[in-house]
C-alpha cells in the first residue's frame, strides 16, 4: 500500500460575506458610549454635600455596567461569526484497488487525417455530421475508456514536436475527462512526433508509483520524427521501473483524407489525400523491450477493444488518492458563546444593574 500523503486541514468560512456585518460593532459601540460621556459632563441633579458621596461604596454596578455593554457587543460579534459558518476542510484519502496507467497521446499534424473514403465522408456531411479526425476518434475513445476504469489512476502525456505532462496520475476522472474534452489539435506545436520524449515523460510520472501494475499506453499514428530521446531508449527506461508499454498504432494504411477548408462555390468541405509514414516495426520493438504487446487499430472500435484487452489482463493493487473532502463545522462554539454573553447581559441588566425610574 502507498504511504499516505500529507493531509492538511484548511480553515475558511462557508459564507464569508456575512463577516461584513462586523463593521456594525464599532458603530454600535460609539452609539452606546456617547450618552454616557454626555451624562458625565452634565450632572443630572445638584447635591450640596458631594464629599459624602465620595465616601460611599462604589458597588458592583460601577464595574459591571461597562462590562454589560461589552458583553452585548461581543455577543453580536459572535453571532455574526457563527452565521458565517467557520469550518475546516480536510482532504480524505480514498483507498481503491486499481492500476497506474499513463497514456501518451499523439497530437502531431498527421492526427488531422480522416480515415474514411471520400464517399463515406460525403455521406456523413449529407447527414449533417462532420467526419471525425484520427485525433477526435482517439480522444473520444480514450474518454469512454477512462469512464469504465473508476478504480485506475490515470495520467496523460501529450506529444508532437515535444512532450508535455497534461495530467498526473489521478482518480479524479471527471476533471480528467473535462481536460481531454477541451483539447484541440494545434494546442501544441504539431510539427513532429517525439515518441521517445513522450515515453520518457510517462516514465517520470510513474517513478514514484508503488502499484504492482504500471502501464504506458502509447497512442500514435506515425513514425518517430524529432525528439532528443530515442523510443527504444525510453522503452528501456520504462523497463527499469517495471512499467510495460503497449503501443497502439491508429489510422488506416496508405492514403488518408485531410480537410483543406471549404469550397467557395459549394460550401462543402474540400478534401485532399495524403500518405503518412508508419513504423510498425518500431512499435513492436518498444513493446518487446518492456514485455508489452503491439496493437494495430484501424478505427475507433478496434482501438476501444485494444484498450480493454490491455487492461483486463492485469491484477489490481490497493492504491490511495485524495478524492473527497470532509468538512468540520465550528459555528456551534461561536453560537454558544453568543448565548452565554446574552444571558450574562440579560441577568446583569435586570438584577445587579437594574435601572429604576
Amino acid at each position: 500500500m502507498m504511504s499516505s500523503p500529507l493531509l492538511i486541514a484548511t480553515f475558511a468560512f462557508a459564507h464569508p460575506w456575512v463577516l461584513g456585518l462586523l463593521i456594525l460593532i464599532p458603530l454600535l459601540a460609539v452609539m452606546m458610549l456617547t450618552p454616557r460621556i454626555r451624562a458625565r459632563r452634565q450632572p443630572s441633579f445638584l447635591f450640596s454635600a458631594t464629599g459624602r458621596l465620595a465616601q460611599r461604596s462604589r458597588g458592583p454596578r460601577v464595574v459591571l455596567d461597562p462590562l454589560i455593554d461589552l458583553a452585548l457587543l461581543l455577543a453580536l460579534a459572535a453571532m455574526i461569526v457563527a452565521i458565517a459558518r467557520p469550518q475546516t476542510s480536510e482532504p480524505l484519502p480514498t483507498e481503491v484497488e486499481g492500476i497506474d496507467i499513463f497514456v501518451a497521446l499523439d497530437m502531431s499534424g498527421s492526427m488531422r487525417a480522416i480515415d474514411l473514403d471520400p464517399a463515406q465522408a460525403r455521406a456523413l456531411e449529407a447527414r449533417g455530421q462532420r467526419p471525425p479526425t484520427r485525433f477526435e476518434d482517439a480522444v473520444r475513445t480514450l474518454r469512454e475508456f477512462i469512464a469504465t476504469r473508476p478504480n485506475d489512476r490515470i495520467g496523460v502525456v501529450l506529444f508532437a514536436r515535444d512532450a508535455y505532462l497534461h495530467f498526473p496520475l489521478t482518480l479524479d476522472h471527471e476533471l480528467l475527462d473535462e481536460s481531454l474534452a477541451s483539447l484541440q489539435l494545434g494546442d501544441i506545436d504539431d510539427s513532429g512526433t517525439a515518441i521517445g520524449n513522450a515515453l520518457g515523460r510517462a516514465v517520470a510520472g510513474l517513478v514514484e508509483s508503488e502499484a504492482e501494475s504500471k502501464l504506458i499506453i502509447l497512442i500514435t499514428d506515425g513514425d518517430r520524427r524529432g525528439g532528443n530521446i530515442s523510443p527504444v531508449q525510453a522503452a528501456e527506461m520504462a523497463r527499469d521501473i517495471d512499467a510495460v508499454v503497449y503501443p497502439i498504432l491508429v489510422g488506416r494504411e496508405g492514403k488518408a483524407l485531410i480537410a483543406a477548408g471549404r469550397d467557395i462555390f459549394s460550401g462543402r468541405i474540400a478534401y485532399q489525400t495524403s500518405e503518412f509514414p508508419i513504423n510498425p516495426e518500431l512499435m513492436q520493438e518498444i513493446a518487446t523491450v518492456t514485455g508489452g504487446q503491439y496493437f494495430r487499430a484501424f478505427d475507433a472500435r478496434s482501438m476501444r477493444e485494444d484498450l480493454h484487452e490491455i487492461i483486463d489482463a492485469y491484477d489490481r493493487t490497493e492504491l490511495e488518492d485524495v478524492k473527497s473532502v470532509r468538512y468540520r463545522e465550528h459555528y456551534h462554539s461561536w453560537a454558544l458563546a453568543a448565548l452565554l454573553l446574552l444571558a450574562f447581559h440579560f441577568f446583569a441588566r435586570h438584577t445587579l444593574c437594574r435601572t429604576f425610574p
